[in-house]
């Protein structure tokens, strides 16, 4: 097995790439970061350079989609390499996970993945 098939295995949950600005706060800090990719699990961001602010420490995030449409959600940074930032959802309102799902069946090209993924969940 190569090494992309090992991570295409670990990695269970359809990334869609997505380009967009994700707004994130954490204590009184607050910043911007460019997002690369979502799924189900979470994000991949571009975080700017030279932001000094504690990864451990659990962040709030926001993503505008359009008129009404928002996410908003509490995530884990569970990876910070090459520049970029893995996040996690640990909690996001029922809203929020509306609109990631319509946004993730909107750019999967097989959105029968999501129905599975999301039994994957529960």
């Amino acid at each position: 097995m190569n090494h992309s098939q090992i991570n295409a295995e670990r990695r269970s949950y359809s990334r869609v790439p997505f380009q967009a600005e994700v707004l994130m706060q954490s204590g009184d800090e607050e910043w911007s970061c460019n997002l690369l990719d979502i799924s189900l699990k979470g994000m991949l961001v571009e975080p700017p350079d030279n932001l000094n602010v504690d990864t451990r420490n659990p962040c709030a995030v926001a993503l505008f989609l359009g008129e009404d449409a928002s996410i908003h959600a509490r995530v884990k940074i569970t990876h910070t390499s090459n520049g970029l930032w893995g996040l996690q959802w640990k909690h996001i309102d029922i809203n929020s996970l509306k609109h990631l799902r319509r946004l993730l069946e909107l750019n999967l090209n097989d959105p029968s993945l999501l129905s599975r993924e999301l039994v994957d969940l529960g």
